[in-house]
């Protein structure tokens, strides 16, 4: 069995998981992160295994996401435990694919800024979490997202949702799109 910690470069040395600060620029912004290598004991060569990649890729996509005015992963999370939905059903919500949310807080992808202002919205208002939610067959009881039975009007063998707004304007969806009805 091959010793893992084995020097790769030269066979002999062993490699010791270091780290160090490491500055950074990005859109006229500096800052110093952690960067994460092994070092041989024997040969001094520096290398990265992919663990360490994934770490240093992820703190300077965080790094980025701040500079740019976006949620970082934790404050993603953050966010998304606040509602009270898991990640799948974030996903539904707030659209982005099956797996976005668990990329979004582990800060392996950027989040768009669309969906960075629909997480704040459904954050800064329940109301509006809640009509997203409903519209993807989730209810919000107590603040607790749970599963439920969209209810559709049947007119003409053609499914219709039909809800209030606000403003107590009637819309309805016919063939065309949504239209509010005054």
């Amino acid at each position: 069995m091959q010793d893992k910690n084995l020097c790769p470069l030269c066979g002999e040395g062993q490699l010791t998981d270091s780290k160090c600060l490491n500055s950074v620029e990005y859109k006229s912004t500096t800052t110093d992160i952690n960067n994460y290598f092994s070092v041989c004991n024997a040969c001094g060569s520096e290398q990265a295994n992919a663990k360490q990649l994934r770490n240093n890729k992820r703190a300077m996509i965080c790094f980025k996401k701040q500079v740019d005015g976006l949620l970082t992963g934790m404050e993603v999370r953050l966010i998304r435990e606040q509602l009270k939905i898991t990640q799948a059903q974030a996903s539904m919500i707030f659209g982005g694919g099956p797996v976005a949310f668990a990329k979004y807080e582990a800060d392996d992808v950027t989040q768009s800024a669309a969906m960075d202002k629909l997480l704040r919205l459904a954050k800064d208002s329940l109301d509006a979490f809640s009509i997203m939610a409903e519209r993807v067959g989730l209810a919000i009881s107590n603040h607790r997202a749970v599963w439920q039975v969209v209810a559709v009007e049947k007119k003409e063998s053609v499914a219709k949702p039909v809800y209030t707004s606000g403003l107590n304007h009637l819309a309805e969806l016919p063939e065309n799109g949504w239209q509010n009805v005054a």
